[in-house]
């Protein structure tokens, strides 16, 4: 248990060693809008918070239902970056390939990697949410009692 908890701690000073203002701003709009967009299914799940865990916190309610959907504020930005990380690695492996050979290391970097990229993306919005809370929270506040 001591070394999770050592994991769970190295990954919170790497994501706030990695992650700007500047992050943290562009992933907040993106935010916003996440929740926003299926209010209704969010509520469903607020409320089941207060019920089963009497879990008040609407923050944490908030990087719960991230984790629970297991999706990606920006849907086209998360596939451009992940695509740009495969693109490099394949022109860092072999500059000599053929079209195929390139195409199929790139499908193998995807297939290999997809899982980690994703859960790094998902640590880095809730992150966002914990850190841009007083921004965030207020606006979904507002959302959901009306």
């Amino acid at each position: 248990m001591p070394q999770n908890k050592r994991t769970r701690s190295g990954v919170f000073k790497w994501t706030e060693s990695e992650m700007s203002q500047e992050d943290l701003e562009a992933i907040k709009a993106p935010a916003i809008d996440f929740f926003l967009k299926d209010i209704e299914k969010l509520k469903q799940f607020v409320r089941k918070m207060q019920e089963d865990f009497e879990q008040g916190d609407l923050a944490f309610a908030l990087k719960m239902f991230v984790l629970n959907s297991n999706q990606v504020f920006n849907m086209t930005e998360y596939m451009k970056n992940q695509s740009q990380l495969a693109e490099e690695y394949v022109k860092s492996q072999n500059k000599n390939s053929s079209s195929e050979e390139r195409r199929a290391a790139f499908g193998q970097w995807i297939e290999k990697n997809a899982a980690s990229y994703r859960k790094v993306a998902i640590f880095k919005q809730i992150y966002c949410i914990d850190k841009m809370s007083k921004e965030i929270v207020p606006v979904i506040a507002k959302a959901i009692e009306s």
